[in-house]
């Protein structure tokens, strides 16, 4: 028994020891010299000289007349007119004749996709779906966000039927799908 004590004692000696030890020391990881970052010198400026001015438009002299007038006539005598007639430009060589112009092309309708009336039926249906749901929609109930997606739904279902008035078919199909989806919406949340 008597080793059974002394042994606990060691033991115990032997753990303050290391704990002790571990405890002073610290991790150091490897790392590189703490040297600062080598920034890179910016760039040299780049200057760009200007555009030189366009030079004066050349004004051609008109050519020099025979007469001469004098700037302060002698007193008594009568004054020449002062307004010169023109002179009639030197006869140029005419420009070259261009070749007349060709006559527009002639426009060929427009050529549509060959679902239209299928198309046009969707959407007439879209746009009646929508008006079901909005009837049945309470303005009061909704937020002022749910009353600006009503207005927004409307304004699709009028400018859908704008569309097809004018057959513009796949857009009033797009307009009123969008009206219908709106609608349905503010439908369920209502």
């Amino acid at each position: 028994m008597r080793l059974l004590p002394g042994f606990a004692i060691a033991s115990l000696v032997a753990i303050a020891t290391l704990a002790a030890g571990c405890g002073n020391v610290k991790a150091q990881a490897a790392l590189p010299d703490a040297t600062p970052l080598a920034i890179p010198q910016a760039p040299a400026r780049v200057v760009v000289p200007s555009a030189p001015d366009p030079p004066p438009p050349v004004v051609e002299a008109a050519p020099a007349s025979s007469t001469t007038t004098a700037a302060n006539p002698p007193a008594g005598t009568s004054r020449p007119n002062r307004d010169p007639k023109p002179t009639p430009p030197p006869a140029a060589t005419p420009p070259p004749a261009t070749p007349p112009a060709a006559p527009p092309a002639p426009t060929t309708p427009l050529e549509t996709q060959g679902n239209q009336t299928e198309l046009e039926q969707k959407a007439r249906t879209l746009i009646g779906s929508a008006n079901a749901a909005i009837v049945k929609i309470n303005p009061q109930s909704l937020s002022a966000d749910g009353k600006a997606q009503l207005d927004a739904a409307k304004r699709f279902i009028s400018q859908a039927e704008a569309a097809l008035s004018v057959k513009n078919v796949v857009y009033a199909w797009q307009l009123a799908d969008k009206a219908n989806t709106i609608a349905t919406l503010l439908l369920r949340h209502s």
